[in-house]
């Protein structure tokens, strides 16, 4: 087992729980390593790590810092290229390796709720975990559409899926609810909230990206209205176990990690 120290890098950052279900899933497996919370702003990456404590050799990768990462030239890999996206970093010998685990937590946050397959599929917001989002759950047969207002993100969201056709349309009251079986959130905080009074006739699993604001404004229609649902704080889990396997070099048991890190989570909220 890879013997590290690790940190979540970001801004704002006080509000991560990534401190709080590292530590349990650390305790469970029964590793020695210390895990904490780093603010780094957006533009400051490179010269944060150059002066990197040596002990501190695994990090989680937040926002705004998930692009900036792929763009610093070290190994990264197809994945976190073609979404242009990472948000893990380890240091192996003397050089350091970039990973995203944003989509296997995607993948298995759905695949823990439902045996269900999807095919059409909107995506609200057109940045990092939008193009994510579209390499998560793109497959030959489905169809995805991306609300997003960033006219110069279409060509990125366009090139992150492999199979599915991408169209991206607007972030406004045009949208027809009903055409959709999942509908993914990623937009930034309270970007949303404008939708929830111009929703009609929509029947999809929503899964909601965002754990902070707790419940958001959309999550909190969906569920009123008894409409299924996925929260972050699955997609914050799933994406972290797979972090935590790739920072310890080993296999870990999801099934067994993932209920106690969930339910961690949320005792802080």
């Amino acid at each position: 087992m890879r013997t590290f120290n690790g940190a979540v890098l970001g801004s704002p950052i006080s509000h991560s729980l990534s401190p709080v279900i590292h530590q349990v899933a650390y305790e469970c497996l029964e590793i020695s390593a210390k895990y904490t919370a780093v603010e780094v702003r957006g533009g400051s990456l490179a010269k944060y790590l150059e002066s990197t404590p040596p002990e501190l050799n695994s990090f989680s990768l937040t926002m705004p810092l998930k692009e900036e990462l792929v763009d610093l030239g070290f190994p990264t890999s197809e994945l976190a290229r073609r979404i242009r996206s990472a948000n893990t970093l380890i240091k192996v010998g003397d050089s350091w390796k970039v990973e995203s685990t944003d989509v296997v937590g995607f993948q298995q946050s759905v695949a823990t709720k439902t045996n269900a397959t999807f095919q059409n599929i909107l995506i609200l917001g057109g940045g990092a975990t939008a193009r994510a989002a579209i390499a998560a759950f793109d497959s030959v047969g489905v169809s995805i559409d991306v609300a997003s207002r960033s006219e110069h993100r279409r060509a990125s969201l366009i090139k992150s899926a492999l199979f599915a056709p991408v169209s991206v349309v607007g972030f406004d009251d045009q949208i027809d609810w009903s055409k959709y079986d999942l509908i993914v959130n990623t937009s930034p905080a309270g970007a949303a909230d404008e939708l929830v009074g111009k929703i009609a006739g929509a029947s999809a699993l929503l899964f909601e990206s965002l754990y902070n604001p707790w419940p958001t404004a959309l999550m909190g229609f969906w569920r009123n209205v008894g409409l299924e649902s996925i929260d972050g704080l699955d997609l914050l889990v799933h994406q972290a176990i797979s972090q935590i396997a790739i920072f310890a070099g080993t296999s870990v048991k999801r099934s067994q990690l993932a209920p106690q890190m969930r339910e961690a989570a949320l005792k802080r909220l």
